[in-house]
């Protein structure tokens, strides 16, 4: 199994396009539909490389879910990534080691591509808005 890349959202569009984006640059998806299915996928699979989630979702948002993993042994360097369609000023962001920042949405592929590439070892120079 190649490396996992963890896509959490409630939009089923939105994970399938990432999933997509994924799959391409050589990665496995794994998807969940909110932050609680998203721990319990986690705890039956190897700690992704990189995890991507929503802001906004049922049972268990996107914060509340990088504030969950940062006590989960392990994955507390495991970068995450947040996207979300509110304003970055709107939000409570976690204060976690391994939150890296905000993609506001829409966003484009390549700001995913470079995301991926950042995170995973690829381009180093790519930098989170």
């Amino acid at each position: 199994m190649q490396p996992v890349i963890m896509v959490i959202d409630d939009d089923n569009t939105i994970t399938e396009l990432l999933a997509t984006v994924i799959e391409k640059y050589g990665f496995t998806p794994i998807t969940a539909s909110n932050g609680r299915a998203a721990l319990d996928i986690l705890d039956q699979i190897p700690p992704p490389v990189l995890i991507i989630t929503d802001y906004s979702m049922p049972l268990l948002n996107g914060r509340e879910l990088i504030l969950a993993l940062s006590l989960k042994p392990g994955y507390e360097q495991i970068p995450v990534v947040m996207i979300t369609g509110s304003s970055a000023q709107d939000l409570q962001l976690p204060n976690t080691c391994n939150f890296e920042g905000v993609i506001l949405k829409p966003f484009d592929l390549a700001t995913i591509a470079g995301i991926i590439m950042k995170y995973t070892g690829g381009d180093k120079s790519y930098h989170l808005a």
